[in-house]
């Protein structure tokens, strides 16, 4: 499956200007002939075994706001994050 990760947009109140961190990524699921286009939020997104976070860059003005895409499996992992295992080798060589 087809992931995009990126902040989600919502998850800051412009009122307030509180973030809720519990909604803070947002990951898409892309839609393919056998499922519908999926969104789910979480405080945390991994990749592997590396949080999301550490690739995050800020966009430069005038850029779209930051996203990566990755291929792989989504699943929710047991403290609560989304972990996307793509199935490519990790540092460890595995």
């Amino acid at each position: 499956m087809r992931y995009l990760i990126r902040l989600n947009p919502r998850a800051i109140n412009p009122l307030t200007m509180k973030v809720n961190a519990q909604r803070l990524w947002e990951v898409e699921q892309a839609s393919t002939r056998d499922s519908e286009a999926v969104i789910w939020h979480a405080a945390d997104v991994k990749i592997d075994q590396q949080h999301v976070r550490e690739l995050f860059q800020l966009p430069k003005q005038g850029e779209q706001p930051w996203q990566i895409e990755r291929y792989g499996v989504c699943v929710r992992a047991q403290d609560n994050a989304l972990q996307i295992i793509t199935g490519s080798p990790d540092a460890s060589g595995n």
